[in-house]
This record gives structure tokens, sequence and C-alpha cells, in this order.
């Protein structure tokens, strides 16, 4: 079976019925209460923005943390020493853009790796 190609005309060809005129205004030229409005709407999507990439994060970093915790437990120095690189970048990572505070992440990097060198000992 074969298909040829057929020429089907622009949307140019086909004029709407009722032409509507839509117009947006800009943020300056808003009055102050619905500038007001529009900044709150404006931030409060922006938080829920950063709220679930923030929970993306922490969430990745607590399968991390489960990960190293069971390589810890079963005395498995490989596996351990991969999840230890692993959450080592992902907390730094985390740190870099605010998820958690620089000092925690060293914190917590300090204290894994004292895991696992116990268990390689």
């Amino acid at each position: 079976m074969t298909f040829l190609p057929v020429e089907v005309a622009s949307r140019s060809h086909f004029p709407m019925a009722n032409k509507v005129k839509i117009t947006v205004k800009k943020v300056s030229e808003l009055k102050p209460d619905e500038k007001r409005e529009w900044k709150r709407d404006y931030l409060k999507r922006k938080l829920e923005r950063k709220t679930e990439h923030n929970d993306r994060v922490r969430d990745r970093l607590a399968n991390l943390r489960r990960t190293l915790r069971k390589a810890t437990e079963a005395k498995d120095n490989t596996k351990a020493s991969a999840a230890l690189k692993e959450m080592y970048s992902a907390l730094d990572k985390a740190a870099k853009v605010g998820v958690i505070h620089k000092s925690t992440a060293a914190r917590r990097k300090s204290r894994y790796s004292a895991q696992v060198k116990a268990i390689a000992a």
C-alpha cells in the first residue's frame, strides 16, 4: 500500500468568523491592587515550584541514606563505598542550591564516611 502526498491548505486560507482582540496588560500597567494580587499569585507559584524541587532532592537524599545504611548493616564494603560516593555528590548538590545548609552537608558526609570506614576496619 502506497501513500501519496496530499496538499492541505494552510490556516491563513480559512478566515476566522469572529476576530477576537485579546489584550494582555503588562504588570507595569496594572493598578496597585492588581499589582499586589499579581505578585502574590506569582510568588505562590514560585514557592510551589521550589517546594516541589526541594522535596525531590530530600527524597533522593533519604533513598541514598537508606541504601548506605543497608550496605553498612550488611558489611558490604564495595556497595557502601559506591553509595557513599553518590551520597557525597547528592549532599554537595543539595547544599549548593540551598536545600540544606553547607555545614549540614559537611557534618553528614563526615558521619557517613566514619560509618563506612568502621566496616572496612
